[in-house]
């Protein structure tokens, strides 16, 4: 289903926060293969050395500009590029010119923070270049046996990586886009380190029954937990690519307790997806409101707002964008 993003208009649109973000399924890279990578409003390249390890580099070459990720080679535990056959190694640096002893002191590329995590490739944004001041979280239910084979789902949403993530404190919306009865109660709480944030929404008019608790980790990033009854559960992690400040790229895993998968597992999971259908017209159109008019029913969005600006750096969190043309997203 193709979605069309709306007509050009310049904003104030936030940057990208600081955070973990996925960039692949750690199944979809083998030892030994490379692929180019679109995220943060950039071009890298990703690839799995023949050790096993991942790696990830700005694309182009620093020589006469070839992309890595297109036709670059693995040896060992470098890529080499398509062009000329300088080799960098997994710090960014060249060490290998194949025609030249002599290596200049320019000839490297920045090297990504990239770890495997929950069967992903994670990659760590910070606008200044610092190391990750937090860590992946582990997920022991998606290698677990009392679950079931975890389900992958995959969207994009012409939308910004917080526009998105907005909407786990956005409890009233049910009612007016997903056609719920009422708004289901909730609680919002936020960790002592500040960070984590938590909503707990106790859904007893949904077609299913249900507690909701949602654990986010950084925008674009969190852990979904449906309760229906004992023994009885679903997980939705969430993953996302902010492609660019107008295109996000979301990862989902999916599983259910085996005690439900042959019952209603496949029907629950179902109805999750087809829930984002229903917030995909709203945010194909919508725009980031910097200052918005909040009523005093909006408790949960502000306190959204404010948690996350801890995912910016002062002076660098918003920029004047315009946004692109009509064009279809899948």
């Amino acid at each position: 289903m193709n979605f069309p993003i709306c007509e050009s208009r310049t904003q104030v649109t936030p940057y990208f926060p600081i955070g973990w973000y996925s960039i692949a399924r750690s199944h979809e890279l083998r030892s030994g293969e490379v692929m180019p990578v679109t995220i943060f409003d950039r071009e890298l390249a990703l690839y799995r050395s023949r050790s096993g390890a991942v790696n990830v580099m700005d694309a182009f070459c620093p020589h006469l500009g070839a992309h890595l990720g297109v036709k670059g080679r693995v040896i060992g535990e470098d890529l080499r590029c398509p062009f000329h056959g300088w080799k960098f190694g997994p710090d960014g640096k060249c060490n290998h010119i194949p025609y030249c002893d002599d290596i200049p002191e320019r000839a490297s590329v920045r090297a990504w923070h990239v770890e495997e995590a929950n069967d992903s490739i994670m990659l760590w944004f910070h606008p200044e270049d610092k190391a990750p001041t937090f860590p992946n979280p582990i997920l022991e239910e998606l290698s677990s046996d009392l679950w079931s084979e975890p389900q992958y789902w995959e969207f994009t949403v012409p939308n910004h990586v917080q526009n998105i993530a907005e909407n786990v404190c956005d409890p009233e919306h049910f009612q007016y886009v997903h056609n719920m009865p009422n708004t289901p109660p909730n609680e919002i709480t936020i960790e002592d380190n500040g960070r984590i944030l938590h909503l707990v929404a106790d859904a007893k008019e949904a077609v299913h029954p249900n507690t909701l608790q949602a654990t986010v980790y950084n925008p674009g990033h969190a852990l979904v937990r449906t309760t229906y009854g004992e023994g009885a559960e679903m997980l939705v992690y969430s993953t996302a690519q902010p492609v660019s400040l107008y295109e996000t790229k979301m990862r989902w895993t999916l599983t259910v307790r085996n005690e439900i998968v042959d019952m209603v597992g496949d029907d629950v999971m179902t109805g999750i997806k087809n829930g984002i259908f229903d917030d995909m017209h709203i945010w194909q159109h919508k725009i980031y409101r910097e200052k918005p008019v909040f009523c005093n029913a909006d408790r949960d969005l502000v306190t959204f707002r404010k948690w996350v600006r801890q995912f910016y750096v002062d002076g660098m969190r918003f920029v004047e964008t315009e946004k692109p043309a009509v064009r279809f997203v899948e």
